[in-house]
């Protein structure tokens, strides 16, 4: 057995003894399952609702505000980051402008998304792209600013203009800090549409877990937090195996 398998039998031996005992504290009482749910209860619960399609609705749902929220994001991130590069003295102008919108909370504001954009896709979206923003524009900025000072110069001087020196010399410098950006900005994009969902109601994974607290039945909501975890998971997932590919085109070309 290789050491990736015996770390992941690992992982499984322990969920799978906490569950025993999480199972064990509620069937003995010594913790009221009322409060803490009951893992073969949720489980079972978990498996309903996948085999009947209301986990699966929910979760296409949510993941259509991800899919737009991260996309519109990370494109509005590129773009200021591109545009700050070129003009410096606009980071400077707008930098303390971005922190103090950052500092705000955003549940605070899903309100004023409400009222803005209504009770449907949109306010989720803005709800994700608030987050989304702030998070991949940080790390993108920060890598930029890590670039070998005598790469920019050889640039100048071989007459690249400054937005060919951000697409061929910045960005390719900055794929890992890019991607670290991506990978959290992706996680708390889901959390940024849930909240929304969970203020807003209608349809999706947050409104599942706002029907169960509010129903105070604590294994729906560890039933869906069950199929959170496997849709953040998956596209973490995902989302690394895009940077390996990127990390294996990045490494030839910097050698040469």
């Amino acid at each position: 057995m290789t050491l990736d398998l015996k770390i992941i039998a690992g992982r499984f031996l322990l969920v799978f003894l906490w569950a025993l005992v999480w199972e064990w504290t509620a069937r003995t009482g010594a913790l009221p399952p009322a409060f803490i749910g009951q893992p073969s209860i949720f489980l079972t619960k978990f498996f309903e609702h996948l085999v009947d399609g209301s986990f699966i609705s929910a979760s296409l749902i949510t993941l259509e505000a991800v899919a737009v929220a991260f996309t519109v994001g990370a494109l509005l991130a590129l773009l200021t980051a591109l545009v700050m590069t070129v003009l410096p003295i606009l980071e400077k102008l707008f930098s303390p402008i971005i922190d103090a919108l950052n500092a705000l909370p955003r549940v605070a504001l899903i309100p004023l998304f409400i009222l803005w954009f209504g009770l449907g896709l949109i306010q989720k979206v803005a709800s994700g792209v608030s987050i989304m923003y702030f998070i991949l524009l940080s790390y993108t900025m920060a890598g930029a600013k890590s670039v070998d000072p005598d790469h920019l110069l050889l640039a100048r001087s071989l007459g690249l203009s400054r937005s060919e020196i951000f697409l061929k010399i910045i960005i390719p410098s900055a794929v890992p800090a890019i991607f670290a950006g991506l990978r959290l900005g992706l996680i708390y994009t889901v959390l940024g549409v849930i909240t929304a969902e969970l203020i807003a109601g209608g349809k999706g994974i947050g409104t599942l877990v706002s029907y169960y607290s509010n129903t105070f039945d604590p294994n729906g909501v560890f039933a869906t937090l069950i199929m959170l975890i496997i849709i953040t998971s998956s596209l973490t997932a995902i989302m690394s195996r895009i940077e390996a590919s990127v990390s294996k085109w990045r490494t030839p070309l910097n050698q040469e």
